[in-house]
């Protein structure tokens, strides 16, 4: 039989779900062998020969596999947490079990009232107010008028969108338009509901509101299926998690151990790619020409240096130039993986192209949703740096980052900066503490130089603190 017609069984059975005599839990999904194959094809004509000519059996396409003999099953109050970088196919299978598309192999069945959070308002008619489009979206999912009535109260006050309910959704904000979506699936309450990072829409007082309905169809029983980056959520909600990888099942089982797998992926494709032969010639890009290492004692071999082709590369004009960035362990290895706790050390060096006086080095750290994390120059450390530098000189710097900052990728800028010898000498005498912002000047920049994975303690996915970052402090109690 050709692939593209496979045999393959895709069923959905609304009946409710109801617990076995043996007392366990009935199983809500079952996906067995699923597989899903596309064509991929190089010219707009050859999709066009394929679909006149495929009862031919002729394909002008290339087989692309999304999914690949995936199977596992769901029972009800379970929670499956599923995890991969993009494109391994988590979305796909996602719409495979909601029935979005069908599979190409294998065989699917859900049993009870399925919802899922997809892309949230897929099902909206912009004309239409919000409160046509939360009954039309109860009819599609099987409700009858009177039980969409009976929930209506609760879907408009969780979506929080007061008068505007009877307003067309085409006149929403995205905000109000993904919190209606949200809540006309949220308060459903489902006997299978699938989440595709739908857990961020909305302010920080929905989220907090997601999260708690999200707990409360689990204390019902209710079957998940949650797709996210964020190993927080994962770890929170999983009572078992699997990991994909190019459309295959490469673990299925304690959410730990898959969010400590997934990591070792993201380890090994965020190392350091190696630069080419060192050069003596001074015209070559900084990406072709790695630091040597006659000074620093600890300063890397070249195998550590990032590719700072696709870096942004920011300068003031052309005052210096930045030659070499690296992500290390304290035991000067090269690393992109580190646990809550453990140090970074970042490796610089920059080359001076005018004649300046005083330099600074410093990084910054910015987070997946680009928030500033951390920012430290020379300057902040009070470091005694050099009165002057000439033209064509180098300067190398070795910052290391305590990295109690909370789980997830972050990517590093680093930057170089001048001051004037009368302003430094002024400040250092008159022991300023505060950063003169106003007398130092950006020379060069490089944003987003490289990027690096914060992973938790896995051992029960323990977090010393709550947050983005742990902020020292102390805390006093009294008895009265």
């Amino acid at each position: 039989m050709a692939v593209g017609q496979a045999a393959s069984t895709w069923e959905m059975t609304l009946a409710p779900a109801v617990e076995s005599n043996s007392g366990s839990r009935e199983i809500a999904v079952s996906v067995q062998n699923v597989g899903k194959m596309y064509y991929l094809y190089d010219r707009p004509q050859d999709r066009l020969k394929q679909a006149l000519f495929w009862r031919l059996g002729k394909n002008y396409g290339r087989q692309f596999w999304a999914l690949r003999d995936v199977s596992f099953e769901v029972r009800r109050g379970e929670a499956l947490g599923i995890v991969g970088r993009n494109g391994s196919g988590k979305s796909t299978l996602l719409q495979i079990i909601a029935g979005i598309i069908p599979p190409t192999t294998g065989e699917v069945h859900v049993q009870g009232r399925i919802t899922s959070l997809l892309e949230l308002g897929s099902g909206f008619n912009p004309e239409f107010t919000g409160r046509e489009n939360v009954y039309l979206n109860g009819a599609i999912l099987g409700f009858s008028r009177p039980e969409m009535d009976a929930r209506f109260d609760e879907i408009a006050d969780f979506a929080e969108i007061g008068e505007f309910i009877d307003q067309p959704v085409k006149f929403y904000s995205s905000g109000m338009f993904v919190r209606l979506a949200f809540a006309v699936q949220a308060c459903l309450e489902p006997e299978v509901l699938i989440v595709d990072e739908a857990l961020s829409v909305g302010d920080i007082f929905f989220q907090q509101k997601c999260h708690a309905r999200m707990e409360r169809l689990l204390a019902r029983d209710t079957a998940i299926l949650l797709v996210s980056h964020s190993m927080q959520v994962i770890a929170k909600y999983s009572t078992r998690a699997m990991l994909l990888d190019q459309g295959q099942c490469l673990f299925l089982g304690r959410p730990d151990e898959a969010i400590e797998r997934y990591f070792q992926i993201q380890d090994r494709l965020s190392r350091p790619r190696i630069l080419s032969t060192p050069s003596s010639d001074n015209s070559r890009s900084s990406a072709d020409r790695p630091p040597d290492s006659s000074c620093l004692p600890d300063w890397p071999s070249k195998e550590a240096f990032l590719d700072l082709s696709k870096a942004v590369s920011i300068s003031e004009e052309d005052m210096a130039r930045c030659t070499g960035v690296a992500f290390c362990n304290t035991q000067g290895q090269p690393c992109a993986t580190f646990t809550i706790g453990d140090a970074i050390c970042v490796y610089y060096e920059f080359e001076i192209l005018r004649n300046i006086e005083v330099p600074l080095g410093g990084l910054t750290i910015w987070n997946a949703m680009n928030v500033l994390v951390h920012g430290r120059n020379s300057w902040h450390y009070q470091k005694k740096m050099p009165l002057s530098m000439q033209s064509g000189s180098r300067i190398r710097f070795r910052q290391s980052v305590e990295l109690t900052i909370a789980p997830g990728e972050y990517t590093v800028t680093v930057g170089m900066a001048t001051m004037s010898l009368r302003d430094y000498v002024r400040l250092i005498e008159a022991e300023a503490s505060d950063y003169p912002a106003s007398q130092i000047l950006t020379l060069v920049r490089v944003n987003r130089a490289g990027k690096f994975l914060v992973q938790p303690k896995v051992q029960g996915l323990s977090t010393p603190f709550q947050g983005y970052a742990d902020l020292k402090g102390d805390i006093t109690w009294g008895i009265l």
